[in-house]
């Protein structure tokens, strides 16, 4: 059986950073024995960009990944993000000391706006999020769900190495911003990287039948592998509660795509 490992997908810095290009999203994750396993097992496979949030699971997301992993080995990022209806600063504060308890750390890689508050000025918090940088509560800053002018709008502020946006093989309504990412360094995270696979499966399962058969892949293997193509600043974070499907997913790894072919799927 051939080798599962994500650094077959080739690698990117995050700022000074490097991870490989395919990693884990946990949304969905709570502490029990076999999310435990599932993150061990991540690791061992080659996984070592992993992404939460304060949010998630009311915060048992961060607790399971703290649990799992904590003190987290050399090379392991762990992302999580913070400012989700908050309506102030002080609240962001909050959650980054919550996050920091939860994850059994004393500073976060990569610290991501979860959503920008339309009451509170994208200035301010990106001034707040330098402190926690002074206060080397965070080395790195991203963005989630942003548009291109507020991803500038926050550079004039500070540096910004991360996007996360919705966008997938057939959500494709950020490709400027993908392209803009490129071609500045940013890394772009793909979040619901397998989207349209689901209640709308069958028609894009037609269109990547033959694919299918050509690559011995299932179609939410090309939707991977299509992502790592389309730019190579790309971190997709497919998320799983199953070893099995996490092990399906780093399978994309090692896809190679025709540019005849990533120009077909393009065209969904």
């Amino acid at each position: 059986m051939a080798e599962i490992s994500a650094a077959q997908a080739g690698s990117l810095k995050l700022g000074e950073l490097t991870v490989n290009r395919l990693g884990l999203g946990t949304n969905r994750l709570t502490d029990t024995p076999d999310n435990h396993k599932l993150l061990q097992r991540a690791l061992e496979l080659g996984v070592n960009f992993i992404d939460t949030a304060h949010r998630y699971q009311n915060g048992a997301s961060e607790t399971t990944i703290g649990n799992a992993l904590a003190p987290f080995a050399d090379g392991l990022v762990v992302a999580t993000k913070g400012g989700w209806d908050n309506d102030s600063l002080d609240d962001i504060r909050l959650q980054l000391t919550q996050s920091l308890q939860r994850l059994k750390t004393d500073h976060i890689d990569l610290y991501q706006l979860h959503r920008i508050n339309p009451n509170v000025r994208l200035r301010d918090t990106m001034e707040l999020f330098r402190e926690f940088q002074d206060e080397d509560k965070i080395r790195h800053i991203g963005l989630s769900e942003v548009s291109l002018e507020q991803l500038k709008e926050a550079l004039e502020v500070v540096p910004i190495v991360s996007v996360q946006n919705q966008y997938n093989l057939v959500q494709r309504q950020y490709d400027e911003l993908v392209d803009f990412c490129a071609d500045h360094g940013t890394v772009f995270i793909p979040w619901f990287p397998l989207g349209g696979l689901g209640g709308d499966a069958a028609r894009v399962e037609n269109l990547l039948a033959n694919l299918s058969v050509k690559y011995q892949a299932t179609p939410q293997q090309l939707s991977l592998a299509w992502l790592l193509k389309r730019s190579p600043t790309m971190l997709p974070i497919p998320g799983t509660l199953s070893i099995e499907h996490l092990e399906d997913n780093l399978r994309a790894a090692s896809i190679e795509l025709s540019d005849a072919d990533y120009q077909h799927m393009l065209s969904l």
